[in-house]
C-alpha cells in the first residue's frame, strides 16, 4: 500500500510517434517449473503501442508440464 500511495501520481508516458513505431507489438515468455515447491511454470506477455505497453500480464502457470516446449505451449 506504501507503494501505490507513492505512486498515485504516476503514469504511462506514450511519446510522440515518429511513424516508425506506430504498430501493436507483443512479447510472450514463461519459464519451466521456475517455483521449486510446486514446480509450476510462470508465464507473462506484455503488448506495446507507440512503443509503450498498454497490455500487460504475469501469472503462475494451473498445471505443471514436463518440458520447456509444453511450459511455452501452454502460455500461449
Amino acid at each position: 500500500m506504501r507503494y501505490l500511495h507513492g505512486t498515485i501520481d504516476y503514469g504511462i508516458l506514450y511519446p510522440i510517434s515518429t511513424g516508425h513505431e506506430d504498430k501493436l507489438i507483443g512479447f510472450c515468455d514463461s519459464d519451466w517449473s521456475g517455483d521449486t515447491l510446486e514446480r509450476k511454470s510462470t508465464m507473462g506477455y506484455v503488448f506495446k503501442l507507440f512503443d509503450a505497453p498498454i497490455s500487460w500480464s504475469s501469472k503462475k502457470q494451473s498445471v505443471v508440464t514436463l518440458s520447456t516446449c509444453e511450459a511455452e505451449y501452454i502460455s500461449a
